[in-house]
């Protein structure tokens, strides 16, 4: 099973996030700030990440940084409800077609989970 951590401050886009991807029967877990996002990532082999670009005590370029720092190559997708900031084009530059404007549908993101994770797996797979 699939294990994808959310990160989003605004609870009840996380807790949204979390069932619908639950319902597809990944394994989810979820932190609302970059100390908690951190703490999870650290805590749990996570297979894909969702964060917001805008957290409390940190964001989500420099969770990126640090995921891109492991070893492992985990896919990573922003989400954020502010295109048009500095951290937004940082991010869009980065992320590409893996940055999702709020509001957004669910199905949306789902189908890029589920094409990302499975070039993740054909890739390790080899």
């Amino acid at each position: 099973m699939n294990k994808i951590l959310i990160v989003e401050d605004e609870r009840s886009i996380r807790q949204a996030l979390k069932f619908e991807l639950e319902d597809e029967g990944y394994e989810v877990f979820d932190a609302s700030d970059y100390p908690e996002a951190v703490s999870a990532f650290n805590a749990f082999e996570c297979d894909l990440i969702i964060s917001d670009l805008f957290l409390n005590q940190g964001d989500g370029i420099q969770l990126l940084t640090q995921v891109k720092g492991g070893t492992r190559d985990i896919p990573f997708i922003g989400i954020t409800a502010y295109p048009d900031t500095h951290l937004a084009h940082q991010a869009e530059k980065l992320l590409k077609d893996r940055l999702f404007i709020k509001p957004f549908m669910p199905t949306v993101i789902k189908d890029k989970i589920n094409e990302l994770l499975d070039k993740n797996t054909t890739a390790h797979a080899v």
